[in-house]
């Protein structure tokens, strides 16, 4: 009895230490998982934080260059179309020099004109000034003077305030897919849908284009073929907002901003 007794404590005994040694190995590997997955979040953390310092440094450098378009060169193209103006009761009509001096004018007029959308893409002044749905709305005032695509734009409703930082890079995500359909979508209509409520803010940007951008675009993984695709991921990413593309009604192309918490930290 004595070594039965015995013989069965000791096998109690190797159970409940391999137990023990399981619980052990599985703690150790749960904390081995957990300080893995902690290395990871940081690491995500920190490259969200290195490409937010990349973006924030390219607004800063663009906003100094449109700057410097405005002030300057605008500047001095304003003085020569005044000079321009003061030349044209001097110059006689049968030399044909009034008429040289009009192309000039309507030459530097078209400068003039290029100068304030390349300044505007640069830096989105009306953004800071009047807000996200201003600026878009300028923004495709500014690409209906070149002809090259009707935009139309709709807001359904604006009743809260967008945070600076995302809204310039929500922005720069229109621009940018707006860039993509002019060169590849063969389109000749673009309308913009602007629409937030407490919860997301929300834009649909669709198209009457050739559609052909949809499978590309919907492939999952990241966009190795162009980089414009890879700014909007990546600008998206740094704000939590999201984008998917579908098909629109009769071909083209539906692409769907959508973007939570979006509202600056003072409402």
């Amino acid at each position: 009895m004595i070594f039965s007794d015995l013989l069965i404590i000791g096998t109690a005994v190797m159970l409940l230490l391999s137990i023990l040694v399981i619980v052990l190995v599985i703690f150790q590997q749960k904390q081995v998982i957990q300080h893995k997955l902690a290395i990871r979040d940081k690491d995500l953390q920190l490259q969200k934080e290195r490409l937010m310092a990349i973006l924030q440094g390219q607004e800063q450098e663009r906003k100094r260059i449109a700057e410097d378009l405005h002030d300057e060169v605008g500047a001095q193209l304003s003085v020569l179309k005044l000079n321009l103006n003061q030349l044209q009761p001097l110059l006689k009509t049968e030399n044909k020099e009034l008429e040289q001096l009009k192309e000039t004018k309507d030459f530097t007029d078209t400068i003039i004109q290029h100068l304030r959308f390349i300044s505007q893409s640069l830096h989105p002044q009306a953004l800071e000034n009047l807000g996200l749905s201003k600026a878009l709305d300028s923004f495709c005032n500014l690409m209906n003077k070149n002809k090259q695509v009707k935009i139309s734009f709709k807001d359904e409703g604006n009743p809260h305030h967008v945070d600076i930082e995302k809204a310039l890079n929500i922005y720069r995500v229109v621009q940018e897919l707006i860039n993509n359909i002019l060169k590849h979508a063969q389109a000749t209509q673009i309308e913009i849908t602007y629409q937030c409520n407490a919860n997301a803010l929300q834009i649909n940007v669709v198209d009457n284009g050739n559609g052909l951008l949809v499978a590309s675009l919907e492939k999952p993984g990241p966009r190795t073929g162009s980089l414009g695709l890879r700014n909007i991921e990546s600008r998206l990413n740094v704000i939590g907002g999201t984008i998917s593309y579908s098909a629109g009604i009769g071909g083209g192309t539906n692409a769907e901003i959508r973007v939570e918490n979006y509202q600056s930290a003072e409402e």
